[in-house]
């Protein structure tokens, strides 16, 4: 096997280990911070030791970027249990538009037609979304607690790329910033009702789920290149709700599917122009 190919199987690992988060989240009876606290413990328990670096150098950038990746994950786990693991998904995908914006306003530049496209384009699937979500009791806010973990992973993306920013180390003490939300997993009734299995879970979640994922996509996505391994992530928010379908039997609206595909296809076709006119700029430079 080349090395392209062995990477885009490591990225497409990578897809396929995040897209377990819905059903993994779902099935587990526990308040949201609760699964938070293990999984994010577990996880950067799991980090470390694959990187077999334990020390952080914390800078601004760094801790910032930390606060960025905790706060979307207790917020992307109160969206699943709100809401329909597609919306949660999905409408955290949206991301890339909102460094997108971010970007723009930092750099003190114009709107391209293509930006202003994307983001009229995402702005469309997310309205969808709200209209199926509208007279449905909880999935509204879910619905915004989805779209507000997208906000925030934005910033996860727009705070690692500052000049003090470590990503990795951003990513390590993001997960283990989760030994907070300790008083929460002691108080938690759900944790007794939820017996063995849910714990099996739970550690699965942040070893596999979390941990592998994000060390075979940092292995493969050097490998395979940003282009490619940007459109094999959209299986992600594809194959997401779709395990929750075959084994919970949870159906997003019409008005969601649409608007699902919408904002994938978009984000997709965004970021491989995007990249390649990058590609392009860089050759004639040089």
């Amino acid at each position: 096997m080349t090395k392209k190919a062995t990477g885009t199987v490591y990225v497409l690992l990578a897809a396929i280990f995040w897209s377990f988060a819905g059903i993994g989240v779902k099935y587990i009876p526990w308040h949201p911070l609760s699964i938070s606290c293990v999984r994010g413990i577990v996880a950067a328990i799991t980090i470390a030791c694959l990187q077999k670096q334990w020390k952080i150098k914390l800078t601004k950038a760094t801790v910032m970027a930390a606060a960025c990746v905790f706060v979307t994950t207790i917020l992307f786990m109160f969206a699943n249990k709100m809401t329909s693991a597609a919306n949660a998904i999905v409408l955290q995908y949206t991301s890339p538009i909102f460094v997108l914006i971010a970007s723009t306003i930092a750099s003190k530049s114009k709107f391209k037609l293509m930006d202003i496209c994307t983001v009229c384009l995402t702005l469309l699937g997310i309205t969808l979304f709200f209209m199926d979500s509208i007279g449905v009791q909880g999935n509204l806010w879910g619905d915004i607690l989805a779209l507000l973990s997208g906000v925030t992973f934005a910033g996860v993306f727009f705070v690692n790329g500052l000049p003090s920013a470590n990503p990795k180390d951003a990513s390590l003490l993001g997960c283990a910033f989760s030994i907070f939300l300790l008083p929460m997993l002691f108080t938690d009734g759900g944790v007794a009702m939820g017996g063995w299995q849910a714990w099996v879970v739970a550690i699965l979640l942040g070893t596999v789920q979390q941990g592998l994922a994000y060390y075979f996509f940092a292995k493969g996505v050097s490998q395979t290149g940003s282009v490619t391994a940007s459109i094999i992530c959209t299986a992600e928010p594809i194959l997401n709700p779709l395990w929750v379908f075959l084994i919970m039997k949870e159906r997003p609206g019409v008005l969601s599917l649409i608007g699902g595909v919408i904002v994938v296809a978009t984000i997709a076709v965004y970021n491989i122009i995007s990249i390649r006119q990058s590609a392009g700029a860089d050759s004639v430079t040089s």
